[in-house]
């Protein structure tokens, strides 16, 4: 059996035996009612989606009962039968019953097949639209939900971690103080094992105070604590610094440290301060995982306009493609188990945000055995300084 969809109403029973021959074999079931109450029992039974209406009727007319079925079923498509004289009974079909079109008597076969079609396919669209709507404003309104109990979780994670942090430092600083007097032998002589035992407690004191600040900087940085203090200057020669202090590590590794610097550069508006704390954290990364070759420093004018990038490229051991969108994240640490000892895991975190508070982007282009190259993009206005913010 099919599902009834569509209602014919017309107080001709040679028209409605018509209709039933005509529709016999649509995909559809076809009702055909002669009156009004017929009619209306029929819509409260069957899942309707198209009612056509003959406008002449003895017991109502077509525009009454049309704008009855809008006033109780809002979503089945009505379609009214007219003749070509009854302009008025047009009129009224528009401005009370909202039909969805008018089919002129004598009718098609083909023309009211079509016609009936193209009713049922826009009230499946509707329906479809609704459902999609509806669907997406629920899922909506659940991802809002997580978001805010993220955001919450965020906050306090946020939260005791720097508690946390603040409360550990001034316990560190009393241990490495303690630690620092004994080795100096101000409490009494002290063994050659026992000082091995001691830099080693030093060595994992520092890295935790490392860690400590870390976590500060970056809670202070993400919770819009930390004010950039920009100031107008040459990138070049900030990029000049920090390669002269980092030289020395890259040579004893056997290493190469050049530049290569566009000239042309513009005077930009940057944080020195945290500029060189972000190439600190790239070259001494590409010191650690390059065992042959070196690393070279660049800036250049970017593709774009109105942007400059600085470029950390080594010949390094590369990055797996599946690690490399993690690498900004927190606590990722780069390399193998053995290499990973001296990291606290925030490093790019924290230059990410950096550049982000910049106004540009990080980011890293590596292929295995064949080294990685980490750069940074920020914006330049048409003045020729760095944007504060994008």
């Amino acid at each position: 059996m099919k599902e009834i969809n569509i209602l014919f109403l017309d107080d001709d029973q040679k028209v409605l035996n018509a209709i039933t021959r005509i529709f016999a074999d649509e995909p559809y079931g076809v009702a055909v009612a002669s009156n009004y109450t017929e009619a209306m029992g029929i819509i409260a039974r069957e899942k309707i989606k198209v009612v056509l209406s003959d406008q002449r009727m003895p017991d109502i007319s077509g525009v009454e009962f049309l704008h009855k079925v809008k006033e109780q079923y809002p979503d089945i498509i009505r379609i009214l039968f007219t003749a070509y004289a009854e302009l008025s009974a047009a009129e009224q079909a528009i401005n009370i019953s909202e039909v969805y079109r008018f089919i002129n008597k004598p009718w098609h076969p083909p023309e009211l097949v079509a016609a009936v079609k193209g009713a049922v396919y826009h009230y499946d669209l509707v329906m479809d639209n609704r459902r999609l709507f509806e669907e997406t404003k629920s899922k909506n309104e659940e991802l809002q939900e997580a978001n805010s109990k993220l955001k919450v979780l965020y906050d306090i994670q946020k939260d005791f971690s720097s508690t946390i942090s603040h409360e550990l430092r001034t316990p560190l600083s009393s241990i490495k103080a303690a630690i620092d007097i004994v080795m100096s032998g101000t409490a009494g002589q002290v063994t050659g094992e026992q000082n091995d035992f001691l830099g080693r407690a030093k060595s994992n004191v520092d890295r935790l105070n490392r860690l400590i600040n870390d976590i500060l900087d970056l809670a202070h940085m993400e919770s819009g604590k930390t004010t950039l203090n920009l100031k107008s200057g040459d990138i070049n020669r900030t990029i000049q610094s920090v390669v002269q202090a980092q030289e020395a590590v890259a040579q004893a590794k056997g290493l190469y440290l050049k530049l290569s610097l566009d000239a042309q550069l513009p005077v930009l508006l940057f944080d020195s301060d945290k500029i060189i704390q972000v190439l600190n954290n790239l070259i001494s990364n590409a010191i650690k995982f390059t065992s042959s070759g070196g690393i070279t420093v660049s800036s250049l004018k970017s593709a774009k306009p109105n942007e400059i990038e600085v470029r950390v490229q080594d010949t390094g051991v590369g990055i797996k493609e599946k690690d490399v969108v993690k690498l900004f994240e927190k606590f990722q640490q780069l390399g193998e188990a053995h290499q990973r000892c001296a990291g606290t895991g925030l490093g790019l975190a924290i230059c990410k945000e950096i550049i982000r508070q910049h106004g540009g982007k990080i980011k890293v282009d590596s292929k295995i055995d064949q080294g990685s190259c980490f750069y940074f993009v920020l914006p330049v206005d048409e003045r020729g300084e760095i944007i504060n913010g994008y």
